[in-house]
């Protein structure tokens, strides 16, 4: 790995983990193009790139979270016994979406996934003329578990930490405050991602295809140190703005990020 690559993997860790921080996600939506980019100019197969810049992603994930976790645990935003419930079911989740997977194509996948985000962004957006204050609703274990196996399925599906759902059926459906809403996601992902992320480890072990060092299956944790370098401090800054920023531009902001991610993935 040359100068210029390092520069470059760190740049993308930080700006994936500020996004991370400030959105409660895990950065995948960002990590995950940088990897597929990054593989392809060191020449690493079509046939197993895709895969490894999902499982990448999930294990840099699992820091940039956590990070923004603590943050938010500090201001009090993590709601820990919903942490408990959704990123146990999110493993269960996680297996499900494995299988579900195999059966359906890339697109078809990037296309529900895509109208999901999208519905999420327009209630975002209806709910933001409405500003009102904001109570912690009573914590049920079956909409709360519900919840995880869907962010788990998510994250499974696409390498990602799964908090594009997560956050909003949290706080349209289950009626969380947003920044708890946000904070609770962040921890809950930690659990998700390292599901996910074993996933990866044991479905690509042994495959000839991957380079023959540093990567554990679909996991490359060699080119992950430094963007997982970069992550970790911009992650808790992110954490901290949010913190900072009134709730109804908050609630705008996220909904403009999930426009972003529905149109990308529809596009592309």
């Amino acid at each position: 790995m040359d100068i210029l690559s390092l520069l470059l993997l760190l740049l993308g860790g930080g700006i994936a983990g500020f996004l991370a921080g400030f959105f409660g996600v895990g950065g995948g939506i960002i990590l995950i193009p940088i990897l597929l980019y990054y593989f392809d100019s060191i020449h690493i197969s079509s046939l197993v790139s895709t895969h490894l810049a999902f499982g990448t992603s999930l294990l840099i994930i699992v820091f940039a979270s956590l990070s923004s976790a603590l943050q938010y645990s500090r201001n009090g935003h993590v709601v820990w016994r919903a942490v408990l419930a959704i990123g146990l079911a999110s493993v269960v989740g996680g297996l499900l979406g494995a299988n579900i997977a195999g059966g359906l194509e890339g697109k078809v996948l990037r296309q529900i996934f895509a109208a999901l985000v999208l519905l999420s962004a327009l209630r975002l957006f209806a709910e933001t003329r409405k500003p009102k204050v904001e109570v912690m609703p009573p914590l049920r274990i079956a909409p709360l578990a519900g919840t995880g196996v869907l962010v788990g399925m998510v994250s499974s599906l696409t390498g990602v930490g799964g908090g594009v759902l997560s956050i909003p059926v949290m706080h349209s459906i289950l009626k969380f405050p947003l920044k708890k809403a946000l904070g609770t996601s962040s921890a809950t992902i930690v659990i998700t991602a390292l599901a996910a992320g074993a996933g990866y480890v044991f479905t690509g072990w042994g495959n000839s295809l991957l380079p023959g060092t540093g990567t554990l299956g679909y996991v490359d944790w060699l080119h992950a140190l430094p963007l997982i370098a970069g992550s970790i401090p911009m992650a808790a800054v992110g954490a901290d703005v949010a913190n900072k920023t009134k709730v109804t531009l908050l609630k705008r902001i996220f909904a403009l990020f999930l426009l972003l991610i529905a149109f990308r993935m529809l596009l592309f």
